[in-house]
């Protein structure tokens, strides 16, 4: 079975039970059913499987001209096509995700279990987030923007390992220990110490101020390490600064700020990553990098807040489409920077600086279904290829359980 087939059917497996729904009980509650995922079980005993099926379109322009490669100039694809199974038998529950977009570099997503201890203490061990980014915890389904801000390449990755998450009505903290990425060397690229800590100084309502410190070393990492900006789209491998491999045995410290708030219509949003590698082959540099957003819903709606999570949730309109509204519209735009600078290259030269503007329009027309469509401009600020720019406007829509 190809991977569009496989895409198709983890899609259509979220609305056989609002056919049965159509069958027995009418209208309304096919309408709920298929903004549903499907769920066999109770509150305490539960099988639940959610598709999450996103489709990217988008064209792209810079100068200089072969920057961007021919094909990425008018570029689609199926960017993720996920199925999220979820369990709970009592105080034990996992996750199991398989990506099917992206069967051959990374098939499984996520694959842990936890155990709630108390209702403020958890244990979860397996293939998970590592806890250090608020835009990386939030993940896709969540994220305010298309594509994570530039700091996101000094950012760790997701790995396996075992994490302690904590949490009460103001704050959360979550800290564990990880080795590698379980679709390449789960056990064999050192270890990572990881932890992040969240506190809300202001929680009114649904309104609420957050703020996040997270620290993490990697020790004796095996896998060469790498360092590049991007351009705002996926579709664009354009990378207008990168630094060369850090190889051999190396460790890697790294330091994320988190400032970011949901007042009333507002999001704000905001991370700065600081980073120093120092690697047997390839030296050693400190890298920085971070991103200052603000959103706003020109529709009668509000991002809610998890404080015990340390994070945004999913945006559920207040007046959807299947209910006779418009749904929630939201635009925004984000700043982004990145200096790679310190980072020397084989050639001689510095790795580079770039910096980014995003412009972005969200419109969700009910829980599940989301389209978006954002420009970024980005121009190189230092380094050999000082003021080359990239223009690329990315389409959205994802069907998201």
């Amino acid at each position: 079975m190809s991977n569009r087939a496989l895409i198709a059917a983890a899609a259509a497996l979220a609305f056989l039970p609002a056919m049965e729904a159509r069958a027995e009980d009418g209208a309304a509650p096919l309408v709920q059913r298929l903004e549903s995922p499907v769920e066999i079980g109770d509150s305490e005993h539960f099988l639940r499987l959610s598709p999450f099926v996103q489709f990217d379109g988008g064209w792209a322009s810079s100068r200089p001209d072969d920057l961007v490669s021919p094909e990425d100039r008018r570029n689609g694809e199926i960017r993720r096509g996920r199925l999220y199974a979820d369990f709970g038998y009592g105080d034990l529950g996992g996750r199991l995700t398989l990506d099917f977009a992206n069967w051959q570099d990374a098939a499984v997503t996520y694959a842990y279990l936890n155990y709630e201890i108390s209702d403020a203490l958890t244990v979860q061990a397996g293939y998970q987030d590592v806890p250090f980014s608020l835009q990386n915890l939030m993940g896709s389904r969540s994220a305010t923007f298309a594509e994570d801000g530039l700091n996101a390449t000094l950012q760790l990755a997701d790995a396996v390992g075992v994490v302690a998450l904590a949490g009460g009505e103001r704050w959360s903290f979550q800290t564990g220990v990880f080795g590698g990425d379980i679709n390449a060397q789960p056990f064999d690229d050192g270890v990572t110490l990881a932890s992040r800590a969240t506190y809300s100084p202001y929680l009114e309502g649904e309104d609420a101020v957050h703020l996040g410190l997270a620290v993490a070393a990697g020790i004796d990492r095996r896998e060469p390490l790498s360092f590049s900006g991007g351009v705002g789209s996926d579709l664009v491998s354009a990378s207008p600064v990168s630094t060369d491999d850090f190889a051999g045995s190396s460790n890697l410290v790294s330091v994320n700020a988190e400032l970011a708030a949901t007042l009333g219509r507002f999001t704000l949003q905001s991370e700065y990553t600081v980073s120093r590698v120092e690697a047997s082959r390839g030296g050693e540099a400190t890298l920085h990098g971070g991103y200052l957003s603000a959103l706003v819903f020109l529709t009668d709606d509000h991002r809610r807040y998890d404080a015990k999570g340390g994070q945004f949730e999913r945006v559920k309109p207040a007046h959807s489409l299947s209910d006779g509204g418009i749904g929630a519209f939201e635009i925004g735009a984000r700043l982004d920077a990145l200096d790679l600078t310190d980072a020397r290259l084989q050639s001689g030269g510095k790795a580079g600086a770039e910096v980014a503007g995003t412009a972005i329009l969200n419109w969700y027309p009910t829980d599940i279904l989301r389209f978006t469509a954002s420009h970024t401009y980005t121009r190189v600020t230092s380094g050999e290829d000082r003021g080359d720019h990239v223009n690329a406007t990315l389409l959205r829509a994802a069907i998201i359980y």
